[in-house]
Parts: structure tokens; C-alpha cells; sequence
């Protein structure tokens, strides 16, 4: 054990500096033979995965687990900078300094000239500024951009509001498209059933409901439900 990991293991109190130098030491000579194989692309999945459990602590209400998890996830952030300086690309503090001046550009009402707003008119100037940033003038640019890899509904809710696939729209209608391919899935065409479950995602937001929520709590009451019924037979 070399002498700043000696000091780090006998601290009481940890900042974020001190798990820096951590995963420093995790790659470095002598350190964890595991964490010094990976690779962006080897350890890709694992972020995802803190990704999620995050949002389940949060589902869970539960501000221990939260804890513990967004420690997780950060520590995906660190190391996978650790990772870029040590082959001369960014560092964490390239990543602190780009989106610290990214919150500042995107919220002029609060660190610039322009008038306060509501909610709404705020969120609107960030996505403007947004495709300014990124210089995204088409449609399809702006829909390429929100990441493939996102659950198929959340994907399809972003990609329905941003084509304008949600607003104006009759539910009615909306509706009435669903119901009438549903004989052609019943019948075991189920090349309709992409088109079925996009406008279910249309017309969850026209309500302001969100598809993949809905979708995870019935999943969840279906799980309840099964172990409700283990329960009062094992009574």
C-alpha cells in the first residue's frame, strides 16, 4: 500500500478530491488489477445500471438508497474521465468547467440580462439554446439526438413531442386509429404493434400521463399481486 492510499484509508470524512485520487490509485501502479483493465466501452453497462438504480431509490422514496446510489453513479463520471486523462484527453475538471458554463448559458434569467420567466417559457429558451449549441436546424437532427438507448417508450414519448406528434391532436382520433388496428395484433399481425404501442405513447402525453411510469407500475402491481396470492396460500 503506497503512502496517499495509507492516508486515505485512515480518513473519518471523504470530498469529492479524496475519490478522485481514489480512483487515481485504482488505476495506477500497484493498484486494483480489475479496475486498471477497463475500458470505456468495458464498463459502459455499469452506468446504466447506476442510472437506473438511482431512479429506483428515487421511485422508492427512499434518501439513504439515493444516497448511496447517485455515490455510484458519480463515481462512473470520475472514472470514466480518469480514464480519457490518462491517454491525454479531458479530465474531471474539463467535465465540472463544461457543464458549469453549460448551466450558466442555458438559465439567461438567472446569470443574464433576460427577464424572469414561468416554468414553461423557461424550459422552452433551454431547448432553443440547445439547438443554437448544437447547431441542429433540421427536425431529423433534433430527433437523432435523443439517445437510442433510452427505454422504447420514453424514447417514443421525446420523439412524438419533438416531431409535434402530441399537441393538436384529437385523442378521439387518436383513439380511434389504436382501436382499429387491435383486430389485425388479435388476429396475429403483429407488425401493427409498434404503431400501436407510438400512439399509446401520444396519446399518454396529450394527457399529460407518462407511458413508461404507467407501464412500470403495473408491472410492479403485477409483482404485488403474485406475492400477495404466495402469501395467503403459505398462510
Amino acid at each position: 500500500m503506497n503512502e496517499q492510499a495509507k492516508e486515505l484509508s485512515a480518513k473519518e470524512r471523504y470530498d469529492f478530491d479524496d475519490l478522485c485520487a481514489i480512483v487515481r490509485i485504482l488505476r495506477g501502479e500497484g493498484g486494483c488489477p480489475w479496475d486498471r483493465a477497463q475500458t470505456h466501452a468495458s464498463i459502459r453497462s455499469c452506468a446504466i445500471e447506476e442510472a437506473y438504480e438511482v431512479v429506483e431509490a428515487i421511485d422508492k422514496h427512499d434518501s439513504a438508497l439515493l444516497c448511496e446510489e447517485l455515490g455510484d453513479l458519480l463515481f462512473q463520471a470520475v472514472f470514466h474521465a480518469q480514464l480519457e486523462a490518462e491517454r491525454g484527453g479531458f479530465t474531471i475538471g474539463d467535465v465540472v468547467d463544461g457543464n458549469a458554463r453549460k448551466m450558466i448559458d442555458r438559465h439567461p434569467q438567472v446569470f443574464g440580462d433576460e427577464e424572469p420567466t414561468d416554468a414553461d417559457e423557461a424550459l422552452a429558451r433551454w431547448e432553443a439554446r440547445k439547438v443554437a449549441e448544437k447547431g441542429r436546424v433540421t427536425l431529423s437532427s433534433r430527433l437523432r439526438a435523443v439517445p437510442a438507448m433510452l427505454p422504447a417508450l420514453m424514447r417514443a414519448e421525446k420523439i412524438a413531442k419533438k416531431a409535434g406528434l402530441v399537441d393538436g391532436t384529437s385523442p378521439t382520433e387518436l383513439a380511434g386509429g389504436i382501436s382499429a388496428a387491435l383486430p389485425s395484433l388479435a388476429a396475429g399481425d403483429c407488425s401493427v404493434l409498434g404503431r400501436i404501442l407510438f400512439d399509446l405513447c401520444r396519446l399518454a402525453a396529450l394527457h399529460g400521463a407518462d407511458a413508461e411510469e404507467a407501464l412500470g407500475a403495473e408491472v410492479e402491481r403485477v409483482i404485488e399481486a403474485v406475492e400477495k396470492n404466495e402469501n395467503s396460500v403459505n398462510i
